[in-house]
């Protein structure tokens, strides 16, 4: 059994050696925060963006003033974020279901798109560690977060233009690999210059901007996926890349600039990357209720990853609608980016457990909603009850992570543990989800009375057990205890 070690008395050994790269947290969320995310997790980085410091500050928040940021400069810092937003709402919701249903076929898609998002889910999750760690030690004419942006942005747009349904399904998973590896290299050293240049008492108003950001980008890459069909592949890849480089463009050029030490610094430490890995890690183990709240947001996201991955596939597949599977998930998910703020503002401040089990009721429904619902009519009324779960249940996860944190000085570097939650299902729950629908539909259709989508319906009951594990996990979880301020 794993001995529950009290965080107002854990002893800190970062005093007892001299600091190496093993001892550092990582600024934020951000080495961790990477692309291979749907949209609808992304939610999170409105409220995440900036939390770490608001439950303490930083050395270089308190040791260094930082110019105050004006309402536009706020907006042009996070007008990459809108654009990177949009770009990955296009990629993951509308582009790349229906291209691998193209290559792989009806009775296979389901696999196919599971191998495509297990190799991207390992390069998030273990290239942002590294991309982070190495950009934070970087310097240069140039700063050290711009030329990763733009890099990392060109990869992106190349990138884009690697994926096409008429490839193999090996070169297919190579390409999207590559387009989440240059989404990792440009997001982390963003989420670097938001932490650089934000003054404390600013941070609110910046991660606003940032969530507001969030939203708009989902919400218009929406509504560019319901045309998207119309506009063609070639055209779209166009529009989108276009977007990036304007969102770059104000970001870098328009937006406040890096901090001059970012431009020249003393030479760091070498990195130790084995105690700074095991460093990382180390909270799962030590404090019992920051795992409790580790594993119950990473069994709620088993769920809802599965759920977003196999949204256009069910569509297509089990709903009677005139509209293209494109066209339908994007015009499907408008009520849930619509809602989930909405809800979120009326969440009430206390009460989190019971605000999760109310969200988690919320998912279920949605579930059952799904397994039974054959009408578009009806997706729209499943969007809208998980919208109205999901926006409050994104708040509230934060502020239980808040108030178990094992320690205000690392809260940096265990957000980014916690944040990982959101990456994991992309090599767990995704592949599982895929063969169970795959499997499942050949079932159904087999039967001497054919079972309609008996695939879709047995992902989303597995998403139920999911959320009813991620409720019975959160019950346990101890509120009474305090983070330490070492």
């Amino acid at each position: 059994m794993t001995k529950n070690h009290d965080p107002e008395t854990a002893p800190s050994t970062a005093e007892d050696r001299p600091p190496t790269l093993g001892d550092e947290a990582p600024p934020y969320d951000a080495h961790i925060d990477g692309g291979a995310r749907g949209p609808v997790e992304s939610l999170l980085d409105e409220t995440t963006a900036l939390l770490p410091a608001a439950a303490g500050a930083s050395s270089s928040d308190s040791s260094s003033s930082k110019p105050a940021l004006t309402k536009l400069q706020m907006v042009e810092l996070n007008a990459f974020w809108f654009s990177y937003q949009l770009y990955w709402f296009l990629v993951f919701v509308v582009i790349v279901p229906l291209q691998v249903s193209q290559i792989a076929g009806q009775k296979g898609k389901g696999r196919a798109l599971s191998v495509v998002s297990l190799f991207a889910g390992i390069i998030n999750l273990f290239l942002a560690v590294f991309v982070g760690a190495l950009n934070d030690r970087a310097s240069g004419p140039r700063g050290k977060r711009a030329p990763y942006i733009i890099g990392g942005s060109i990869g992106m747009a190349f990138s884009l233009f690697l994926l096409w349904p008429s490839i193999s399904l090996g070169q297919y998973v190579i390409s999207y690999a590559l387009l989440t590896a240059s989404t990792v290299v440009a997001s982390v050293p963003f989420n670097g210059l938001i932490a650089d240049v934000t003054p404390p008492d600013q941070k609110a108003q910046v991660s606003s901007i940032m969530g507001g950001m969030n939203l708009l980008g989902y919400l218009t890459g929406a509504v560019v996926g319901i045309f998207a069909e119309d506009m063609g592949t070639v055209p779209l890849y166009v529009l989108t890349c276009t977007t990036l480089a304007v969102g770059v463009y104000v970001t870098v050029r328009r937006g406040p600039k890096e901090p001059q030490r970012n431009f020249s610094q003393d030479p760091l430490p070498p990195i130790r990357w084995a105690p700074f890995l095991i460093n990382m890690v180390s909270p799962l183990w030590h404090h019992r209720d920051f795992r409790l709240v580790f594993l119950s947001r990473f069994l709620f996201q088993l769920s809802i990853a599965s759920i977003q991955q196999f949204m256009q596939y069910w569509v297509a597949d089990c709903t009677t609608s005139d509209f293209s599977p494109q066209r339908a998930v994007s015009i499907a998910l408008l009520p849930l980016f619509i809602l989930s703020p909405v809800s979120a503002f009326f969440m009430p401040p206390s009460n989190r457990k019971r605000t999760v089990y109310v969200c988690a009721l919320l998912m279920t429904a949605t579930c059952a909603l799904l397994i039974q619902a054959h009408t578009f009519a009806l997706a729209l009324v499943a969007s809208s009850l998980f919208g109205i779960g999901y926006g409050p249940f994104l708040s509230v996860e934060v502020a239980l992570l808040i108030d178990v944190l094992p320690s205000v000085a690392d809260a940096g570097k265990d957000m980014a543990l916690w944040h990982s939650a959101l990456v994991l299902p992309q090599f767990t729950a995704l592949p599982l989800a895929g063969v169970l629908r795959d499997w499942g539909e050949q079932w159904g259709e087999g039967r001497d009375e054919p079972v309609k989508c008996a695939g879709y319906k047995l992902v989303f009951g597995i998403c139920i057990l999911y959320v009813l594990a991620g409720s019975i996990v959160t019950k346990a979880i101890n509120l009474n205890r305090r983070p330490s301020s070492s």
